[in-house]
């Protein structure tokens, strides 16, 4: 795994966005997950390497990989039958082994990935259709490198992900993908600004205040990402439907 620093992530879509077009649609959706794959390990700050697993012909592949070193993290998961990979993929659900030192759930595959220098991981499910069919594998050099952000960016990314494998019969290319992907990036970045101004503004910490704004957007039935957008809007002067009021808890 690479130590260098990590490209912006507009970069990477950029250098990225040449997919032309492919004979299968299996190399349509590899090419995809490719992008999907470089983006997290451009833009997830605690990732050192990131790899997606998927169902192919009954069992787990790795379809992408940053480097050998993830690629080997997979293959161990599969050769255990265990790891957070295969839980995810299995039962659908994200995954997260803050520390592999203390980590007693899947005993065959932690040696293993200590061996190769992996101290965390973070594996989120990508689903077909509804149905569960593989993994957006995170991994760190660091215990506790993933944050709750990271967590949030991570189910993000899976999210579009999925929607690529959904559309699979249809085709898919770099370009929707990139255009899909950096809409959630410019999501996250109004969401995160107005957590800082609730954050500044009722003096608590960033996961507070995420819970502040969700909260909220529940309560107002309004989407979480418009009513970030109003938080913001109303901070430059400007008025949004759903902006606070004065006496409105933002």
């Amino acid at each position: 795994m690479s130590d260098d620093r990590k490209p912006a992530a507009d970069d990477v879509l950029t250098s990225l966005r040449q997919t032309a077009a492919v004979p299968t649609a299996h190399d349509a959706v590899d090419g995809a997950l490719r992008v999907v794959v470089a983006l997290a390990r451009a833009t997830v700050e605690g990732a050192d390497g990131v790899s997606v697993s998927l169902q192919r012909h009954g069992r787990l592949v790795t379809v992408a990989a940053t480097d050998e070193t993830i690629s080997e993290m997979d293959a161990g998961q599969y050769a255990t039958g265990e790891g957070p990979c295969l839980s995810a993929s299995i039962e659908g659900r994200l995954f997260l082994s803050a520390s592999l030192a203390d980590e007693r759930r899947w005993p065959a595959f932690v040696p293993r990935a200590r061996r190769l220098g992996i101290e965390a991981v973070l594996s989120s499910p990508l689903t077909q259709r509804d149905r569960s069919v593989g993994a957006l594998n995170l991994y760190s050099r660091r215990a506790g490198a993933f944050t709750d952000a990271d967590r949030r960016l991570v189910s993000l990314i899976a999210a579009e992900a999925s929607m690529v494998l959904s559309e699979s019969g249809i085709t898919v290319s770099d370009d929707s993908l990139a255009h899909r992907l950096r809409r959630a990036l410019e999501a996250r970045q109004v969401i995160a600004q107005a957590q800082g101004v609730i954050m500044e503004r009722r003096g608590i910490d960033s996961d507070s205040a995420y819970r502040h704004l969700l909260a909220f957007s529940r309560s107002s039935h309004v989407t979480l990402l418009s009513k970030a957008g109003a938080v913001v809007a109303a901070t430059q002067g400007r008025h949004m439907p759903g902006a606070p009021t004065p006496d409105e808890p933002a």
